[in-house]
């Protein structure tokens, strides 16, 4: 028989259960040839995340955003691209590079990386503007999408 201090402590361990705990028991309830839950390994309840008696509140990992696996069609080899970055202009050259999946490269025509060529157009937005986003101290600011931050010249 439980005394009164221990049927309190019981009192309080049960008042912490979450319907999930609850849940937990219920799928894990002693059955014929089962082992006795009250037996089960320390180890089980010490990877159970704290406020939660039975691990069955572990906090769920975010789930991993699906890459969208968008096909870009790539302009010509020969073609002129061009963007405007913080006030500055730079331009590149879709070039011909069968070493690439793509078949095709991005020869950056102006400013400090002037000649490297890069097998995306996120790469060489990120080249072409390197310089001056860390002589500003921007970071990324502005520059996430080579897709979107170069246009063919006109």
């Amino acid at each position: 028989m439980n005394t009164d201090a221990e049927n309190q402590d019981i009192a309080r361990a049960a008042s912490r259960l979450t319907r999930a705990d609850l849940e937990w028991i219920e799928n894990h309830s002693q059955e014929p040839g089962s082992q006795d839950v009250a037996s089960e390994d320390v180890s089980s309840q010490e990877e159970a995340s704290p406020g939660t008696m039975f691990g069955s509140q572990e906090q769920e990992k975010p789930k991993k955003r699906k890459r969208r696996n968008i096909k870009h069609r790539w302009p010509e080899a020969g073609t002129i691209l061009e963007a405007d970055y913080e006030g500055v202009h730079y331009e590149a050259e879709v070039v011909a590079a069968p070493k690439y999946k793509s078949g095709k490269a991005v020869k950056i025509l102006t400013g400090p990386a002037e000649g490297a060529v890069v097998s995306s157009m996120s790469a060489a937005m990120l080249m072409a503007t390197r310089k001056q986003r860390e002589e500003a101290d921007l970071g990324r600011k502005g520059v996430s999408n080579g897709w979107e931050f170069w246009n063919v010249k006109n």
